[in-house]
């Protein structure tokens, strides 16, 4: 029997029970979802009030468990249990968050200026400090020969100087150094 869009009463005039209304939102009844959310909104909210969360927090945790009914609807062992089901998963959802919210207490920025180190590096430039030098790495292991290679990482003073590096002139060094250069630039630009 088809649910009356304006009383929410079945055609005989009567309000379906928490059972029919969760077969009938599991079959995709969208006015049985909506039904079952205004009939144990109340009851969710004012657990949720319970624990005296902040607003933000509480509205989460009650979307938590509207969230979870609709992915457990097709699930329920004992759909006219729902009220007890819903005050379960409400008290599940408010611990949840009321961890999470002591988890993470608001810091006032301007006290963060005054943690960030005095050196300047603070922890966005050096993850990408970080990310930079990993991207430089990936295009030197690319390189194909294996002495250009020890001349990038030492230029990078990362290792000794390789012992041909000895030999060159200052000019050739140069030049050595410049088509490394561009060479680690095409191979960055590049597909991966």
């Amino acid at each position: 029997m088809p649910i009356s869009a304006t009383t929410g009463l079945d055609s005989d005039g009567l309000e379906p029970g928490d059972a029919e209304l969760v077969r009938r939102a599991s079959a995709g009844d969208a006015r049985a979802w909506e039904l079952i959310v205004d009939r144990h909104l109340p009851l969710v909210n004012a657990i949720a009030r319970s624990y005296r969360l902040s607003v933000p927090d509480r509205e989460d945790a009650v979307q938590n468990v509207w969230l979870t009914l609709n992915q457990h609807l097709t699930r329920l062992r004992t759909p006219d249990r729902l009220r007890a089901w819903l005050r379960r998963v409400t008290n599940d959802a408010c611990v949840r968050q009321r961890r999470h919210a002591l988890r993470q207490r608001p810091v006032d920025p301007h006290l963060l200026a005054d943690l960030a180190p005095a050196d300047g590096h603070d922890p966005e430039s050096a993850y990408l400090e970080r990310e930079r030098h990993e991207e430089l790495h990936r295009a030197i292991r690319r390189l194909t020969d294996t002495r250009d290679r020890a001349a990038v990482l030492h230029y990078l003073d990362e290792t000794p100087p390789p012992a041909w590096v000895h030999g060159a002139g200052p000019r050739a060094a140069a030049n050595h150094r410049r088509r490394i250069i561009r060479t680690l630039r095409r191979i960055m630009k590049g597909p991966a």
